[in-house]
């Protein structure tokens, strides 16, 4: 299973790993978490990239020992327009060839994969360009899972709503501990399926569905695994239902493994139709 959770510091995610951050500086903890996250990936052997706003450029093009790492090339500063195309994401599809052609042409170099440090503030800022940044970050977990890409996405605290924050790291299996008030749950993909862990309830449901239901291009079944689900309403429990109908409309089944006590006594309540797997363990 991919490290998961709320964490004090993005190292120790491995080669897949995806975590969000939070900063209120760009010379402390955004510099605090950055460089852990790039050490790790120089001790496991990826590429090292950067892309980020001109104010983040700057930073880690000055500040040690990120500025040693780009002098001597080991971290490549992608300019933000090749990545974002007038500061704008691509579609889901193509922002995901991109980052994957750069992890396999990495692989290709010699390296164990890619690791990006991204300062992503800007794509949020506009007026709910943050609900469409959600679907692309649980886009690109999906694939994530099974590619050796790893992505620390910063934030400016300052310049995030709350809201955009916590919904947005709510789409990485890794977070910011600091954000924890704002981060109901994490809904992230393993290699196996999809799995969650925290709580879900009225006031989180309509975001855990959008992040189940976001349209990855497969056409497998699918595994949710609830072995960390610590709570679920009724609410949370019609969203799974209609993720499965949507799935059964395709052709597709949904399969529930661990799934709670709450969860079983709410799905016999309501008459919802899923099926289990035994669990992981068996």
């Amino acid at each position: 299973m991919r490290l998961h959770g709320l964490a004090d510091r993005p190292g120790g995610i491995g080669l897949n790993g995806h975590a969000c951050w939070g900063y209120n500086s760009l010379d402390g903890d955004f510099a605090a978490a950055a460089v852990p996250f790039l050490h790790e990936g120089l001790d496991l052997g990826q590429r090292l990239a950067f892309v980020g706003g001109p104010e983040a450029e700057k930073a880690v093009r000055e500040l040690e020992p990120m500025r040693s790492l780009v002098d001597d090339g080991t971290l490549q500063v992608m300019p933000f327009d090749a990545i974002y195309p007038g500061g704008r994401r691509m579609s889901n599809q193509d922002q995901w060839a991109l980052y994957s052609g750069a992890t396999d042409q990495a692989i290709a170099d010699g390296f164990t994969g890619l690791r990006v440090l991204a300062e992503v503030t800007s794509l949020v800022g506009p007026a709910e360009a943050w609900l469409h940044h959600v679907a692309w970050e649980a886009y690109a977990d999906r694939r994530m899972a099974g590619r050796q890409l790893a992505a620390l996405c910063c934030f400016d605290r300052s310049l995030t709503d709350d809201d955009a924050l916590g919904s947005i790291a709510s789409a990485h299996p890794v977070a910011d501990r600091r954000l924890r008030p704002l981060v109901p749950f994490q809904l992230f993909t393993n290699s196996d399926g999809i799995a969650v862990a925290g709580e879900v309830d009225s006031a989180s449901a309509d975001l855990f569905e959008q992040l189940l239901t976001i349209d990855d291009g497969t056409t497998e079944d699918v595994v949710l695994d609830l072995a960390e689900l610590t709570f679920i309403d009724h609410h949370g429990v019609v969203a799974v239902q209609r993720f499965a109908d949507r799935l059964r409309d395709a052709g597709r089944h949904l399969m529930i493994r661990d799934e709670p006590e709450v969860f079983r006594r709410l799905t016999d309540l309501l008459g919802v139709d899923v099926a289990s797997l035994p669990p992981a363990w068996e």
